[in-house]
């Protein structure tokens, strides 16, 4: 016979306290230091009326206090993990004129699709490095790159072969990932 949880309801402070599990769990997600204070701002709000509207369950014998860290992880888990998809998080590069590119041309399905894993693994690479890797892309000198992002061009060339290894890292771990491939 299951035994039925019951909420349980516990002070501000108690939740207040695991901020510091909350600001472990986004650093290892990689959330910038920068959104952090926000991030771990909603998810002690959202744990306080989540637990205010009784869905805070503890499993019978667990302690209050393991039960509540282990909650706190699940809820930062999912802020973290969804704070990369925003809009405003997603890194766009804006093109100069769209009047420019040709219209008379598209390319080939396939070549869309490989495109799209392409730009999809080059968000898996840090931000510091995919912008260079962008930047080096549209064409921009190593000068450039340095004078724009305010970098030693030392600076540059180091992120810019740091990212070249990364990206290429991401590639082949998400190939080897794939079911086999079929060539047509």
């Amino acid at each position: 016979m299951r035994t039925r949880r019951v909420a349980v309801e516990l002070d501000i402070d108690s939740i207040a306290r695991q901020a510091a599990t909350i600001h472990d769990v986004l650093r290892r997600w990689r959330v910038p230091s920068s959104d952090r204070a926000d991030i771990v701002q909603e998810v002690l709000l959202g744990a306080w009326q989540s637990m205010r509207a009784g869905r805070f369950q503890p499993r019978p014998g667990v302690p209050d206090t393991v039960a509540l860290k282990r909650w706190i992880v699940g809820i930062s888990w999912r802020h973290a993990s969804h704070h990369v998809t925003r809009a405003h998080r997603r890194y766009e590069v804006l093109v100069p004129s769209a009047g420019s590119l040709r219209q008379d041309h598209a390319p080939a399905p396939l070549e869309q699709v490989e495109a799209r894993k392409a730009l999809g693994d080059l968000r898996r690479v840090a931000p510091r490095f995919r912008a260079v890797l962008a930047l080096t892309a549209q064409g921009y000198t190593i000068a450039e790159i340095a004078a724009a992002l305010g970098h030693n061009p030392n600076t540059v060339w180091n992120r810019l072969r740091l990212g070249r290894r990364w990206f290429r890292r991401v590639r082949r771990r998400w190939r080897m990932a794939l079911p086999v491939q079929m060539s047509w």
